[in-house]
């Protein structure tokens, strides 16, 4: 995790030092589990943040990377659970905590524009934490997944400098030894500073 954590503030400055354009991005997320993911939850989750630096490194590409946080719940009733040598029957309180850090590319349309659409491609790893919590039981499952993300979106710059982003997002964590894969569809919106 400590290498990680370096790695992308060390690519975050060398990428500020280019002096191009940049923006930074907070956006609030809303998730849809797909595949696999719904076994686990199959509500759609309102908890979730990202905090996102894009540089230009001509009018219309960006290289960036990103640091997301989503958080998925479902309670369900009178369910059981096989546990080696234990069953459990009961009210399961499901969570799954995924953390992407992602670099990204983008490509953005319009260019001199104030409504600018994009596409862009995200790749990195997925920190994943899953929680089932049954009565005085916990059964927690830890997993780095490498993870992409395929985006479409759009950037709205405004005359008096606030600016909004607006975008969605795929995003796929692979299959590891112990853990299925993870997806989910991110429905993002938030503020941007450009600089």
């Amino acid at each position: 995790m400590k290498k990680i954590f370096i790695t992308l503030v060390s690519m975050l400055i060398t990428l500020h030092s280019f002096g191009q354009e940049s923006f930074w991005s907070l956006t609030y997320q809303m998730s849809v589990p797909t595949g696999d993911t719904k076994n686990i939850t199959d509500k759609m989750s309102f908890r979730g943040i990202g905090l996102e630096g894009r540089w230009f490194v001509d009018n219309n590409v960006t290289i960036g990377g990103a640091a997301l946080w989503n958080v998925f719940y479902e309670k369900q009733d009178k369910i059981t659970t096989e546990l080696e040598n234990i069953t459990l029957t009961g009210t399961h309180y499901n969570y799954i905590n995924a953390l992407p850090f992602f670099v990204n590319t983008a490509y953005y349309f319009n260019e001199g524009s104030y409504v600018r659409p994009y596409a862009a491609m995200n790749a990195g790893v997925i920190y994943t934490l899953y929680r089932k919590d049954i009565g005085l039981y916990r059964i927690d499952e830890e997993a780095w997944k490498f993870g992409v993300a395929p985006e479409i979106g759009v950037l709205i710059e405004t005359y008096g400098g606030a600016n909004f982003t607006v975008n969605f997002r795929y995003n796929y964590g692979l299959e590891t030894d112990n853990s299925d894969p993870l997806s989910y569809i991110g429905i993002n919106v938030g503020v941007v500073w450009l600089y």
